[in-house]
């Protein structure tokens, strides 16, 4: 159903599309994308990343006809300790269809099998119930709740904190 690959400009188009809508936006880091001038930022952000061979999201592409209808992957790396935390934004139409399980499932399997990580972690906000059971269904574990964890927009918030281990390293 989907493919997890790079970014490209031309997928500027479908993430703006997805990434001005204020729902998506809601629970992460950045603001809805207020013109493509936003969204063509984020993408050179992305290049940035791709080009330091540091963590950078990979677009979620439908198959059938190659739209991008979000992004995931490791948001930060722990070289030192060996474990990696992810992240993901889908657009609103797409939503509990079962594509943020699925791309959940290619990265864990990505990070475990060929980067050898020993643990995935992920946050979310408290109020983010949605990202929380597809966290929960995606085999993680609820850990606890980090107090002033994270600014997000301008704002100090308390972050669910979930993780999942490689069975290798366990």
């Amino acid at each position: 159903m989907l493919i997890l690959r790079k970014i490209e400009y031309s997928d500027r188009f479908d993430i703006y599309e997805y990434a001005k809508n204020p729902e998506v936006a809601k629970y992460v880091l950045w603001e809805a994308h207020k013109s493509e001038i936003d969204t063509i930022a984020f993408l050179n952000l992305i290049y940035e990343g791709y080009n330091k061979n540091e963590p950078a999201p990979w677009g979620i592409e439908l198959k059938d006809n190659s739209k991008i209808i979000g992004t995931i992957g490791f948001v930060n790396f722990n070289k030192e300790n060996n474990f990696a935390e992810i992240g993901f934004v889908l657009a609103q139409e797409f939503w509990n269809k079962g594509y943020v399980s699925e791309s959940i499932s290619e990265v864990v399997k990505f990070g475990f099998t060929k980067l050898n990580l020993k643990k995935i972690i992920a946050r979310c906000k408290l109020e983010n119930i949605a990202s929380e059971k597809v966290l929960l269904k995606s085999g993680f574990n609820f850990i606890g709740i980090l107090k002033d964890n994270l600014f997000i927009k301008g704002e100090l918030c308390d972050m669910k904190l979930f993780e999942i281990y490689n069975s290798v390293h366990v």
